[in-house]
């Protein structure tokens, strides 16, 4: 792996590593204050997007990495990891249908946005530690 790619995907990893420990911080949030309170639909909407576009940039990174093309979509991407060794399909699958909630947040209703981030911030949580594991484990083995 080049030094740039290296970097790159050290930076991408740390950031989604700090991301991730946001999740309690959203465990309570409920309908109510999503629905009234701005400040906070807007913070636990960009968190959902920060996690869902890192994962992709990781991805991206290491597919690159690994002389793989690119595919065209988010989810493509993201089940293109699949090819790499250390990498579990089943959970990539899980993660790759995360990438509908971006354009959910961004153009969907309220109430619909409300039940695909309630079950993003309840559901996927291992998901994406797990995805996290893989690409630093990853990381390892190429450094």
């Amino acid at each position: 792996m080049e030094k740039e790619a290296e970097s790159r995907l050290v930076k991408h990893l740390a950031f989604l590593e700090s991301e991730l420990e946001d999740f309690p911080r959203f465990k309570s949030l409920s309908w109510e204050s999503y629905n009234t309170d701005r400040d906070r639909r807007r913070n636990v909407e960009r968190w959902v997007e920060n996690i869902v576009n890192s994962s992709v940039d990781i991805a991206k990174i290491i597919l690159r990495a690994e002389n793989q093309s690119l595919p065209d979509t988010y989810r493509e991407i993201l089940l293109s990891l699949a090819l790499v060794p250390g990498f579990e399909r089943e959970n990539l699958e899980s993660v790759a249908e995360r990438v509908r909630l971006r354009n959910i947040v961004t153009h969907q209703y309220l109430d619909l946005k409300w039940e695909a981030i309630k079950k993003f911030i309840q559901e996927t949580e291992p998901l994406y530690q797990k995805f996290l594991q893989e690409a630093k484990d990853y990381l390892k083995k190429k450094i």
